[in-house]
């Protein structure tokens, strides 16, 4: 049997008190919570940290000019550049410590991996609210993804919360829009996949990235883990 490798050291990055506030489309680009909020619980969830990934940066960049100039105005970037491990979640506030502790005790022997690229990819919610194109990851790179995730959600059952979707399709999504704008999108896809193709074979080396670490998002508190 394999030594299990100590778990990481825990860090919290920033802690604030949460507050109760009233859900407001307009303050939010006109998005819609899929669960109202409310005071000691939190919306969370786990991820891969893409945010100053240049490459990501200039593909965002140049599909919405792409999209821009074909005359589809819907779509704007996404602030936060990342992978998503788990569905967004609420967790009351009071599970957060032992939900971490979970976490950290079964991240902390999982191994570094590589994370490969492979084309674009529109998805749209579950409730059909929000349309989102980003990048695909590449089927090489589902295994230890797939390993990851089945871990997550071992944890996730433990406090009854929701798993990760059971058709995964893993992928960082660079542009959004309101509703469902799938078919909107079809005819500007080749154009995108070429610009995909021409800046993943020039950032290839800094787009190719091995993972090292993860991140646990929980309203304004934000811990990371450490790989093996």
């Amino acid at each position: 049997m394999d030594k299990k490798l100590p778990a990481p050291a825990l860090k919290l990055l920033t802690t604030k008190t949460g507050t109760e506030q009233e859900d407001k489309p307009k303050d939010h680009e006109g998005r819609q919570r899929s669960f109202p909020h409310e005071r000691g619980i939190w919306a969370s969830y786990v991820y891969i940290d893409y945010d100053e990934e240049e490459g990501l940066s200039r593909m965002q960049q140049e599909w919405n000019q792409e999209l821009q100039a074909a005359g589809i105005k819907e779509f704007q970037p996404v602030a936060h550049l990342h992978l998503s491990l788990t569905k967004t979640f609420t967790i009351r506030h009071h599970n957060i410590v032992p939900f971490v502790g979970s976490l950290q005790e079964q991240l902390g022997v999982h191994r570094r991996f590589r994370l490969e690229l492979d084309g674009v990819g529109v998805y749209v919610n579950e409730e059909r609210t929000r349309t989102f194109i980003g990048v695909r990851i590449g089927e090489v790179s589902f295994p230890p993804l797939d390993k990851l995730v089945t871990e997550l959600d071992e944890c996730l059952l433990e406090y009854k919360l929701p798993r990760y979707y059971e058709d995964r399709s893993f992928h960082i999504s660079l542009l959004w829009a309101l509703g469902d704008q799938s078919e909107t999108v079809a005819s500007s896809l080749p154009k995108l996949t070429e610009r995909f193709e021409e800046i993943y074979e020039e950032e290839y080396t800094d787009l190719t990235q091995t993972i090292r670490k993860l991140w646990f998002k929980c309203g304004n508190k934000l811990y990371h883990f450490q790989l093996a």
